[in-house]
């Protein structure tokens, strides 16, 4: 599997279901504000998970590959447990690296989005 057809199932299985099964378990993940790291599979699938269930749908609008290393820019839109709708755009860079996803560094208005869940 290429590259760009790992990036494209993984997002693809976001909603869909599966996703996991592309994160690597010795999976690096740095948040936003670049003061969180989060180490390992199970920490990766606990944060990401509980974003990807505020999220009805992910359009991946701009992807960039350079070897192993990949800059995904996507529009994810946000439902509320009230209902109520946003989008949240983040810019995501990833590495791949054994047919898995081996890191992630993602970039978003972190401020926005807590105030979108501060919503309810």
């Amino acid at each position: 599997m290429t590259t760009k057809e790992l990036i494209e199932k993984y997002f693809a299985a976001i909603h869909t279901g599966g996703w996991e099964t592309y994160v690597a378990d010795d999976f690096i993940f740095i948040s936003s504000n670049l003061d969180k790291i989060a180490r390992g599979k199970a920490a990766y699938v606990d944060g990401a998970g509980r974003f990807f269930s505020a999220t009805t749908s992910v359009e991946m609008r701009q992807m960039i590959i350079e070897g192993d290393k990949v800059c995904v820019l996507a529009r994810y839109q946000l439902r509320s447990p009230k209902g109520n709708t946003g989008v949240c755009d983040v810019a995501e860079i990833l590495t791949v690296k054994g047919a898995k996803l081996a890191s992630s560094a993602i970039f978003f208005d972190t401020k926005a989005f807590a105030d979108f869940t501060a919503q309810g």
